[in-house]
């Protein structure tokens, strides 16, 4: 979610944060936080929902929680509805460093859940590390985040595949202005091979996931308590499969690409 995002460059940008803030929330700001609850419609159905807490342990030492829980309201092929939960956590340090003022590690756990004995799951753990990187313009704010992941996905009760990558994030933020408006910016590249369980398999699996989300977001209530926003998403998917563990003539291959629309309210405790 693209709230999601600026509230994490949000809390890393801090110096002193606390559970509250009582001064108006502005999210164009990044040097102030306030915890928030967040809920979205897509184009396809699906509703979002989100909760931020973010704080901080001792002066230049922050952190920020998310929890995200998804669901659709179409049922699937198997006349299910899909769910999906998202946790996250990211601490930064003041470095004292002009060149890279602020670092920190995220822990980042995606999970996307079964609903029935013939239906798909995943769980899939990344672990990473965050910056700050100083821009000549003040409205701009880039944060990249560089991940290990490790999973695994499973299908009915025994076809089981072991996942391993590497996920690549940039977090950025336009301010709009003095109204509190803002943009929120986030190229987002997944690359996972896979290999199923299962000893004696020389399946390989392989795919790259390429995630464009942009936003924009303003306030809607004059105590600044309530925020709307309005994103777009692209992904591109692109999966293969192959035998004797390389991609040869019989590599199966898909690709897919996908557009969303979504429209959310955030309130500012």
């Amino acid at each position: 979610m693209n709230k999601a995002i600026l509230t994490i460059a949000l809390a890393i940008s801090l110096s002193g944060a606390a559970w509250a803030n009582d001064a108006q929330p502005d999210p164009s700001d990044l040097t102030a936080v306030n915890s928030f609850a967040y809920g979205a419609v897509d184009n396809e159905g699906k509703l979002n929902g989100m909760l931020g807490l973010a704080g901080n342990y001792s002066e230049g030492n922050n952190f920020i929680g998310l929890v995200e829980h998804g669901v659709t309201t179409k049922n699937n092929q198997l006349g299910k509805k899909a769910q999906n939960s998202r946790l996250r956590y990211f601490q930064v340090l003041d470095t004292g460093s002009d060149i890279l003022p602020q670092a920190g590690f995220s822990v980042d756990y995606m999970k996307d859940w079964k609903s029935t004995n013939a239906d798909t799951s995943s769980d899939i753990v990344a672990l990473g590390a965050i910056a700050k990187i100083p821009t000549p313009w003040q409205a701009l704010s880039l944060y990249p985040n560089v991940a290990y992941v490790k999973g695994k996905a499973k299908q009915g009760t025994g076809n089981r595949v072991d996942l391993s990558g590497y996920q690549l994030n940039l977090f950025g933020s336009i301010a709009l202005g003095d109204l509190g408006k803002y943009l929120v910016i986030q190229p987002q590249f997944m690359h996972l091979d896979g290999k199923p369980s299962k000893s004696g398999s020389n399946a390989k699996l392989s795919a790259n996931i390429f995630k464009v989300k942009t936003g924009f977001g303003m306030p809607i209530s004059d105590n600044g308590k309530w925020w709307t926003e309005l994103s777009h998403t692209y992904t591109r998917s692109d999966a293969k499969a192959g035998q004797s563990g390389k991609f040869a003539d019989g590599t199966l291959s898909e690709i897919d690409n996908d557009h969303k629309v979504e429209l959310g309210v955030s309130y500012y405790f």
